[in-house]
């Protein structure tokens, strides 16, 4: 893929919603040995949020490295390896069991 066709891609977004799920929860704390009380409208520990915004895609659509191929919201570059490289995080209120959130990228 060269430079002209990676302009392309610049500016695109995309915007997901997700619930806040008691399941998900009760999951990790049980694996992590910390069972939580997860009433509906409680507040979840900080940093669960990445319990939401899985990727979903059928098998026929995953690529070799286990993740959905590239080409819908990112480039169909062919680098093997993906990483997160950093970010910053800002918890402005507790999230809580039925919230539903937002992620722009």
């Amino acid at each position: 893929m060269d430079q002209t066709s990676l302009q392309d891609w610049v500016g695109r977004s995309e915007r997901l919603t997700d619930d806040v799920a008691a399941t998900p929860l009760a999951a990790l704390a049980a694996t992590l040995g910390r069972p939580v009380a997860l009433e509906p409208g409680g507040t979840i520990p900080e940093l669960r949020h990445w319990l939401n915004f899985l990727p979903l895609a059928p098998a026929d659509a995953i690529g070799s490295d286990g993740h959905p191929r590239r080409g819908g919201f990112l480039p169909p570059i062919p680098l093997e390896r993906r990483m997160w490289a950093g970010g910053r995080l800002t918890f402005h209120d507790a999230l809580r069991v039925g919230d539903v959130m937002t992620r722009d990228s």
